[in-house]
């Protein structure tokens, strides 16, 4: 007895409509009707070799995903910006090849990255994918990298939003390029935005002691003022360029000296926000300084799981 196979259907029996040839032919479809639905304009196509599409609209990236880890095999993993997306971060948009993660030798492919390695890492099920955990998933999306602002971005995100510390990255990233080892550095010392990092590069230059980034101040008696993204505490002087600063009027109120810059014009006008700063900081030589206080944050918390 044979069964008629409804061919329009049968993509609802795989996940995200992704199948191998194998698959298809284990079911008794002849390996020619397999060729002939993956003409051009037919209801089928090929996503990479011996991985079908059962449908005709472009792929979505989850579909190129599902589509990387059975080009991969059962025990490959996602990595890279896909990974960090399935973990719950978005410092940069997942485009291009997707990164796998596989412990055997396989044949490149234009719509996969593979990087083989000796022993494969624990895999995290995220969102029904097998994933790298995030350490390893951030090392491989900055080995790709080559732009130094991405580079912040995701390790930025990385170490402050999933709790991942600076050494794991760190380790991880040994050999990598002196533009990552430079980011992680400015991570060691307290940078925690692309923004602070601008900010960085604008004080090298000027007579100023360096500042501590990233500090919550209170008045003498514990009220909360707000955050400074960089603060130099003998000036009692705050440098704020989040777009949305929190609260200046109360920083102000409090006798601070507050420069505000925005993103936009500390990226283009390094040279223009310097003189500011350094107007800023005179200005809060000529004032009594008030009493400030600080306080602490919470420490960062990873993302929650995305089975």
């Amino acid at each position: 007895m044979r069964t008629t196979i409804d061919l329009d259907a049968l993509g609802g029996l795989f996940p995200h409509r992704v199948a191998t040839a194998s698959e298809l032919l284990g079911l008794g479809l002849p390996s020619g009707e397999l060729a002939a639905r993956c003409r051009p304009r037919g209801p089928w196509q090929h996503v990479l070799p011996g991985i079908l599409l059962l449908a005709p609209t472009p792929p979505t990236r989850a579909q190129l995903v599902c589509a990387a880890l059975r080009y991969g095999g059962p025990h490959s993993l996602i990595t890279g910006v896909d990974a960090l997306q399935l973990h719950g971060l978005r410092a940069l948009p997942a485009t291009g090849p997707v990164q796998i993660l596989v412990d055997r030798a396989l044949e490149p492919a234009a719509k996969v990255r593979v990087t083989r390695v000796s022993r494969l890492p624990a895999p995290v099920l995220r969102r029904g994918f097998l994933t790298a955990p995030l350490a390893r998933a951030a090392v491989d999306t900055a080995k790709s990298l080559h732009q130094r602002d991405d580079l912040r971005a995701v390790l930025t995100e990385v170490m402050r939003h999933g709790g991942v510390p600076v050494a794991e990255l760190r380790a991880g990233l040994a050999r990598s390029s002196e533009q990552a080892r430079q980011v992680l550095s400015e991570l060691a010392d307290g940078v925690r935005s692309v923004p602070q990092a601008w900010a960085r590069a604008v004080l090298d230059d000027l007579p100023l002691p360096p500042p501590a980034w990233g500090v919550p101040l209170a008045s003498a008696e514990g009220r909360p003022l707000g955050i400074a993204d960089a603060w130099w505490p003998d000036l009692a002087l705050a440098w704020q360029f989040t777009t949305a600063h929190p609260r200046p009027d109360l920083l102000k109120a409090a006798g601070v000296i507050v420069l505000h810059t925005t993103p936009t014009r500390l990226r283009q006008s390094p040279t223009a926000v310097a003189q500011d700063l350094l107007r800023a900081a005179t200005q809060a030589t000529t004032r009594p300084t008030p009493h400030i206080t600080t306080r602490h944050l919470p420490p960062p918390r990873r993302p929650p799981p995305h089975p």
